[in-house]
């Protein structure tokens, strides 16, 4: 076409293999990363927002002025306990005392990022059966064991922390979701009946394996040439540059004069 030589990709079949097993990694890596970037932007704003209700220090905790009785572990890389005036006003010592050590457990085992991890893990391998059930057990069992950690803790006792949750899940109402019946049987002695999905997981690691065997075994023998570049763009790149700088200056000219014009009219409407 117009005297320029162009020639069509040529690929063998490892090639093929390889570049569709590098397509199918991306789509895994982006989705682990869409789903952590998500996480990561969804713990920005609830810390701005928790900011802007100006929290008070009170023993090791930070408190903010809210009717409605909560009490959380949030923050990602820095996670700090919550707790609102409500919580403070319907809980008695022993609960409240009760309550503090479960969110403090969580806080020191970083269960918020272990939660968000699971959940970009989940999104990642979303072809892997049961993974998103399992990352909700995780965050099932990791409230359970901060029950427990807080009912070891000198002073907490059993009662106390049940009374705290029925108590929360009274003032929440329906919209708050109610207490979960496993939470309740292992305080009352009764450990959660779950086991851990040993044969998914070695079923999941076992096909990663096999995915990434099968990707340094077809790259060995992989082969393939294309030359679809167009000749300009690659021939000339500097003239394309010099080409582009006016055209940036100009970009940067306009932005500077519409600056100007608005900062000159915000100056005519205050006075």
């Amino acid at each position: 076409m117009l005297g320029l030589h162009l020639s069509y990709p040529t690929a063998n079949v490892a090639a093929i293999a390889v570049t569709t097993l590098a397509a199918f990694g991306l789509v895994i890596a982006g989705a682990a990363a869409w789903r952590l970037g998500r996480e990561l932007l969804g713990d920005r704003r609830f810390r701005r927002t928790l900011a802007a209700s100006s929290p008070v220090a009170l023993e090791g905790v930070l408190l903010i002025a809210d009717d409605t009785p909560q009490a959380f572990c949030a923050g990602l890389l820095r996670p700090r306990v919550y707790v609102s005036t409500g919580a403070l006003e319907l809980l008695d010592p022993a609960a409240l005392a009760a309550v503090m050590a479960h969110e403090r457990h969580h806080a020191l085992r970083r269960d918020p990022l272990r939660v968000a991890c699971g959940r970009a893990l989940a999104a990642g391998l979303f072809f892997v059966p049961s993974l998103r059930h399992l990352v909700e057990r995780q965050h099932a069992l990791a409230a359970i064991g901060a029950d427990e950690a807080a009912v070891q803790t000198a002073g907490v006792e059993r009662s106390a922390l049940a009374s705290a949750m029925l108590s929360f899940s009274d003032a929440a109402g329906q919209d708050g979701g109610g207490v979960e019946p496993e939470r309740i049987d292992s305080l009352l002695g009764q450990r959660a009946s779950w086991r851990f999905p040993l044969a998914l997981c070695v079923g999941a690691v076992a096909a990663l394996g096999l995915f990434v065997a099968v990707a340094v075994l077809a790259a060995r023998t992989a082969a393939g040439s294309a030359t679809l570049a167009p000749p300009f763009l690659s021939r000339q790149p500097c003239v394309v540059i010099l080409a582009l700088i006016p055209l940036a200056v100009a970009m940067a000219v306009a932005a500077q004069a519409r600056s100007r014009r608005a900062r000159r009219i915000g100056g005519l409407v205050r006075e």
